[in-house]
């Protein structure tokens, strides 16, 4: 398959250089994605909405294709979604008709906020992604769900629960319970406090955790095919037998879990 789609991008190289204006081509190589089209068209626009939700409430957000980034709201600002909506097909006119069809669908109460994508299944040069921006509110809870796409977490307050098949997960400044799992990605973990339990779970990918020097956990960490650090300026005190796939132990005197696995991949424990 990516064989035949590489000829087809370098025959339609070739007849640019041969100066036809009569071919257009669409060639994109990047995030696991290989496309490659004969005048592809393209349609796109934006969705933006608010939500008051109390605190202690929860954001449920379910994706297909795209990623997510979550972003602290301003002081006093309720939770605001925006979506930027993007759909290929042959031509510009098959675009706009498929981009119709790619619906964010919203539920509300004053405890819980769903945004879901819903799109039609497409084929052959039909396609689809929906790439969201949230602003959430201190202490809300956040359970973000995406197929293809990457998940990227700031200074979020609340617990997280985030899921993606194939795609990386990153998080900064993080301040709540965490679990976070993929597939097919790498995790990049750094916490600013661990008021509760932290799960961080790939089958293909590695794991970097950054935990602050001074934290209270009791750690488990598991590899398949890779090796696991843990750094030396965090105090840490093992339990039970170590290897290079398995350490268990108590991270000044132990508190709560934190859990971090990969099937293929290392892991790295790092201080702040």
């Amino acid at each position: 398959m990516i064989g035949r789609r590489l000829r087809a991008a370098l025959a339609c190289v070739a007849v640019l250089a041969a100066g036809s204006a009569a071919v257009a081509c669409d060639v994109n190589v990047g995030d696991g994605n290989f496309n490659v089209g004969l005048a592809s068209g393209k349609a796109s626009d934006t969705w933006t909405k608010t939500f008051t939700v109390s605190a202690g409430g929860r954001l449920d957000l379910r994706n297909i294709n795209g990623g997510i980034v979550v972003q602290p709201a301003a002081e006093g600002q309720p939770l605001e979604v925006s979506a930027e909506r993007t759909a290929r097909a042959a031509s510009d006119e098959a675009a706009r008709e498929l981009l119709k069809k790619v619906e964010i669908h919203d539920e509300a109460t004053a405890d819980r906020v769903l945004i879901e994508t819903r799109a039609p299944k497409t084929w052959g040069r039909e396609g689809h992604e929906v790439k969201y921006t949230v602003k959430l509110p201190p202490g809300v809870k956040l359970e973000a769900r995406t197929v293809n796409g990457g998940l990227e977490l700031h200074r979020v307050t609340g617990d997280a629960n985030l899921t993606t098949t194939n795609g990386a997960i990153k998080a900064e400044g993080l301040a709540g319970s965490v679990e976070a799992r993929t597939t097919n990605g790498g995790i990049d973990v750094a916490l600013a406090a661990v008021p509760g339990t932290v799960t961080l779970e790939t089958v293909n990918g590695g794991v970097s955790l950054e935990v602050p020097a001074a934290l209270a956990a009791d750690l488990s960490a598991h590899v398949t095919n890779g090796g696991i650090q843990v750094d030396d300026a965090l105090k840490f005190e093992a339990v039970g037998e170590q290897n290079r796939r398995n350490v268990q132990g108590k991270l000044n005197g132990g508190g709560h879990r934190v859990d971090v696995s990969t099937t293929n991949g290392g892991i790295a424990i790092h201080a702040k």
